[in-house]
Protein backbone atom coordinates (compact mmCIF):
# COMPACT_ATOMS: atom_id res chain seq x y z
CA UNK A 1 0.00 0.00 0.00
CA UNK A 2 3.12 2.44 1.04
CA UNK A 3 4.50 1.74 -2.84
CA UNK A 4 0.99 3.17 -3.98
CA UNK A 5 0.84 6.31 -2.37
CA UNK A 6 4.49 6.96 -3.62
CA UNK A 7 3.68 6.37 -7.20
CA UNK A 8 0.51 8.41 -6.64
CA UNK A 9 2.82 11.20 -5.38
CA UNK A 10 4.60 10.99 -7.64
CA UNK A 11 2.87 11.14 -10.78
CA UNK A 12 0.43 14.02 -9.04
CA UNK A 13 3.96 16.24 -8.80
CA UNK A 14 4.77 15.32 -12.85
CA UNK A 15 1.32 16.31 -13.84
CA UNK A 16 1.89 19.90 -11.32
CA UNK A 17 5.11 19.94 -13.51
CA UNK A 18 3.67 19.25 -17.13
CA UNK A 19 0.89 22.28 -16.70
CA UNK A 20 2.86 24.45 -14.89
CA UNK A 21 5.21 23.80 -17.97
CA UNK A 22 2.61 24.40 -20.59
CA UNK A 23 1.30 27.70 -18.91
CA UNK A 24 -1.98 25.87 -18.26
CA UNK A 25 -4.94 27.21 -16.34
CA UNK A 26 -5.02 26.40 -12.32
CA UNK A 27 -8.31 24.73 -13.14
CA UNK A 28 -7.19 22.15 -15.79
CA UNK A 29 -5.61 20.06 -12.80
CA UNK A 30 -7.91 17.38 -11.73
CA UNK A 31 -8.49 16.98 -7.96
CA UNK A 32 -8.01 20.34 -7.60
CA UNK A 33 -10.13 23.36 -6.43
CA UNK A 34 -10.32 26.11 -8.37
CA UNK A 35 -11.59 29.50 -6.61
CA UNK A 36 -12.87 32.79 -8.80
CA UNK A 37 -13.06 36.13 -6.63
CA UNK A 38 -14.86 39.04 -7.96
CA UNK A 39 -14.01 41.57 -5.33
CA UNK A 40 -14.50 40.59 -1.70
CA UNK A 41 -18.12 40.40 -2.69
CA UNK A 42 -18.46 37.05 -4.57
CA UNK A 43 -16.06 33.82 -4.91
CA UNK A 44 -16.81 31.01 -7.31
CA UNK A 45 -15.44 27.25 -6.51
CA UNK A 46 -15.28 24.08 -8.48
CA UNK A 47 -14.46 21.15 -7.34
CA UNK A 48 -16.44 21.30 -4.24
CA UNK A 49 -17.18 18.30 -2.87
CA UNK A 50 -20.02 19.55 -0.12
CA UNK A 51 -20.99 22.04 2.73
CA UNK A 52 -19.71 21.39 6.28
CA UNK A 53 -21.26 24.89 7.83
CA UNK A 54 -23.43 27.37 6.78
CA UNK A 55 -24.74 30.39 8.37
CA UNK A 56 -24.61 34.01 7.74
CA UNK A 57 -20.62 34.51 8.96
CA UNK A 58 -18.88 31.64 7.90
CA UNK A 59 -19.28 29.12 4.90
CA UNK A 60 -17.13 25.91 4.84
CA UNK A 61 -16.73 23.55 2.56
CA UNK A 62 -14.91 20.29 1.44
CA UNK A 63 -12.80 21.14 -1.57
CA UNK A 64 -11.59 17.51 -1.57
CA UNK A 65 -7.76 17.31 0.15
CA UNK A 66 -8.51 20.70 2.19
CA UNK A 67 -11.21 22.28 3.66
CA UNK A 68 -12.00 26.05 3.10
CA UNK A 69 -13.73 28.51 4.95
CA UNK A 70 -15.34 31.99 4.00
CA UNK A 71 -15.80 34.10 6.39
CA UNK A 72 -17.57 37.55 6.75
CA UNK A 73 -20.91 38.99 6.90
CA UNK A 74 -24.66 38.20 5.21
CA UNK A 75 -22.75 35.05 3.77
CA UNK A 76 -24.22 32.98 1.23
CA UNK A 77 -24.82 30.93 -1.60
CA UNK A 78 -26.12 32.00 -4.77
CA UNK A 79 -25.54 28.99 -6.55
CA UNK A 80 -25.10 25.55 -5.87
CA UNK A 81 -24.73 22.36 -8.35
CA UNK A 82 -22.92 19.02 -7.47
CA UNK A 83 -19.26 20.11 -8.13
CA UNK A 84 -19.68 24.15 -7.62
CA UNK A 85 -20.72 26.64 -5.88
CA UNK A 86 -21.20 30.54 -5.76
CA UNK A 87 -20.52 32.30 -2.17
CA UNK A 88 -22.14 35.75 -2.08
CA UNK A 89 -21.73 38.22 1.00
CA UNK A 90 -19.36 40.45 2.19
CA UNK A 91 -15.66 38.05 2.80
CA UNK A 92 -13.36 39.46 4.96
CA UNK A 93 -11.21 36.30 4.98
CA UNK A 94 -10.75 32.65 3.78
CA UNK A 95 -9.18 29.72 5.38
CA UNK A 96 -7.25 26.69 4.04
CA UNK A 97 -7.40 24.06 6.44
CA UNK A 98 -5.31 20.86 5.04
Amino acid sequence: MLGRKKNKHKSTEKLQSVVSKMQMPAGAMPNCAHFEMNSNREVSIEGCKGILQYDENIIRINTGKMVTSFLGRNLSIKCLTPDSLIVQGFITSIEFIT
